[in-house]
């Protein structure tokens, strides 16, 4: 038998395996873990569970009480992460298409930025909400406060939620997905208002020294630079988060250190060029090196 053939063999029944281990997601058989968030719980395995997390698995030990009862209780946490979070320890893998997603519906990681919680509810210029420009989803000046974001601007929330819930449960291969799928929707556009919004969220729940969802920011804001320094809401995060405001001077002054990404075409998502193959589909025969920058 070559070694081709062998390989196949071998991932059917990888195939094979995640596709029972995804059935049994749903049954009650060998569960042996309960997980709660608000009005909602899940029956889980233990051994599924604490094979992806760190997290879960030390509070599945006996000398706790969560592994002495079976159960855990996450509290302040959204129902819907957590959701694709159990989704992702049976498929790895989770829909982003959700319909409703509040970034203030999660808990603080932040290292220290008490600075970066003051929100400022300053109108945004009426002249910026007219500006064209290429991968912005513009907003009508005469639209209601209180706008609907568009399903594009919550995929770039949620995955921020899941990125962060990946950092805090220590589930290295949920962030890198998260990173992923975060890419991917800032690639198809954005909102200036909602962007702003997730911006603040990132630098408020990820420490420092976490470059993941921070260094897929800076091509697209090296790109539009013009369009973002005009405008008002934008701005006003720049001077109220110090640390975006540190990582924004140094790539708007450094572009070429920034604006370089590798581009997956057969994935159609950008990420850093330091990766030599794609997060998602896992090739390194589709990627090509694309400089974003613009004066």
């Amino acid at each position: 038998m070559g070694s081709s053939e062998e390989a196949g063999l071998v991932n059917k029944a990888k195939e094979s395996f995640l596709q029972h281990l995804l059935k049994n997601k749903e049954s009650v058989d060998f569960g042996d873990f309960t997980i709660a968030c608000g009005e909602s719980h899940w029956k889980v395995h233990r051994i599924v569970v604490c094979l992806h997390s760190d997290y879960f698995r030390k509070a599945c030990q006996s000398v706790f009480k969560e592994g002495d009862s079976g159960f855990i209780q996450l509290k302040e946490e959204n129902p819907v992460v957590i959701a694709k979070l159990i989704d992702y320890f049976y498929g790895f893998d989770y829909d982003d298409r959700v319909s409703d997603c509040d970034l203030n519906d999660s808990g603080d990681n932040s290292e220290d930025n008490s600075e970066d919680n003051n929100e400022d509810n300053s109108e945004d210029n009426s002249e910026d909400n007219n500006h064209d420009n290429s991968g912005v989803n513009n907003t009508d000046s005469n639209e209601d406060n209180q706008k609907q974001p568009t399903l594009q601007d919550q995929k770039l929330a949620f995955n921020a939620l899941m990125y962060v819930a990946g950092d805090k449960y220590d589930i290295s291969g949920l962030k890198l997905l998260a990173k992923a799928k975060f890419s991917a929707a800032l690639v198809d556009g954005w909102d200036k208002e909602d962007l702003s919004e997730i911006i603040r969220f990132i630098y408020t729940n990820t420490l420092s020294s976490d470059r993941g969802l921070r260094e897929c920011l800076m091509p697209i804001l090296i790109q539009h630079k013009r369009f973002l320094r005009a405008d008002h809401t934008f701005m006003k995060v720049v001077e109220t988060v110090g640390m975006f405001a540190v990582d924004l001077i140094d790539a708007w002054t450094n572009p070429n250190e920034h604006g370089t990404v590798t581009t997956c075409y057969n994935c159609s998502i950008y990420f850093p060029p330091s990766n030599s193959y794609c997060p998602v589909c896992r090739s390194s025969g589709y990627l090509r090196t694309n400089n974003f920058c613009s004066s």
